[in-house]
């Protein structure tokens, strides 16, 4: 998976992101990150593009979430159908997350 940040955009790319389901369960977790968000997906590219304003999302309080991102970034990078559920778990525990840090 390619993650570009700059602050006040983030993109997303990969193919896995054509599954709906695995496209729709980044893309709560998104919403969730900043409500604000300004979100698109081009099936073309497969990708995932945010963009929201700089200040409604302080990075240093993403770095938590990276010991997950990089959990399940193998099964993306090599994904196969089996691969699914262990995907949608594992962004299942980055909401989890997220939602506490949220509260």
């Amino acid at each position: 998976m390619e993650y570009r940040y700059f602050p006040g955009r983030l993109r997303f790319r990969d193919p896995v992101l054509r599954d709906t389901d695995i496209r729709n369960a980044a893309l709560e977790v998104v919403r969730i990150i900043c409500p604000q968000a300004e979100i698109t997906y081009k099936e073309s590219t497969a990708s995932i593009l945010a963009i929201y304003p700089e200040a409604a999302v302080n990075p240093d309080t993403l770095k938590p979430l990276l010991p997950l991102l990089l959990k399940i970034e193998p099964k993306i990078r090599f994904y196969t159908p089996k691969k699914k559920t262990d995907i949608l778990a594992g962004i299942a525990e980055i909401k989890s997350q997220v939602e506490k840090m949220r509260k």
